[in-house]
């Protein structure tokens, strides 16, 4: 199955997230959204993006600036899943706002979306990355719940990897 990570790190937070992800999944190329082409996105069984929320529920420069490019590219993806990571409690009403500018992003070339995480136990008042009482994708707060990280990655990970059947 090929597995491609695409983030977007502007202090290292998500491009560490994107490498310890990596980790949980076999033949992975692991991409910064800053130098990823469009041929890169061909062919690609599984597709993550993952990226920081910044300020007022801002995603993260290279990662808005490849979703641009994004919408007139003709990839070759089926399934793909998102993450972000955020402060839940600083940012609390725009906590990893970007993972649905990123999922709207996927949707729009008619991409199968997998990799919905439960939102209980946070502790944010808000999100557009949260329908009901599930996120997207894989919410992260490394500035809080650093601690929870390692098994937050290990449990969505074997969950996308039901979800697609690998």
């Amino acid at each position: 199955m090929k597995t491609i990570i695409v983030y977007g790190s502007t202090t290292g937070t998500a491009e560490a997230v994107a490498l310890d992800l990596a980790g949980a999944f076999s033949e992975v190329a692991v991409i910064s959204a800053g130098e990823v082409a469009e041929n890169d996105l061909m062919g690609v069984d599984l597709l993550i993006l993952g990226a920081s929320t910044w300020g007022t529920g801002d995603l993260q420069d290279d990662m808005d600036a490849l979703l641009d490019q994004f919408s007139s590219w003709d990839v070759n993806v089926k399934t793909a899943a998102v993450f972000g990571v955020g402060d839940q409690f600083t940012y609390a009403d725009t906590y990893v706002d970007g993972m649905a500018d990123m999922a709207a992003a996927l949707k729009n070339k008619a991409i199968e979306m997998v990799g919905t995480w439960s939102a209980e136990g946070y502790g944010h008042n808000a999100s557009r990355a949260q329908a009901g009482d599930v996120f997207i994708g894989l919410a992260l707060d490394q500035d809080n719940e650093s601690d929870k990280t390692a098994g937050r990655i290990a449990e969505w990970a074997k969950q996308v990897m039901e979800e697609v059947g690998a």
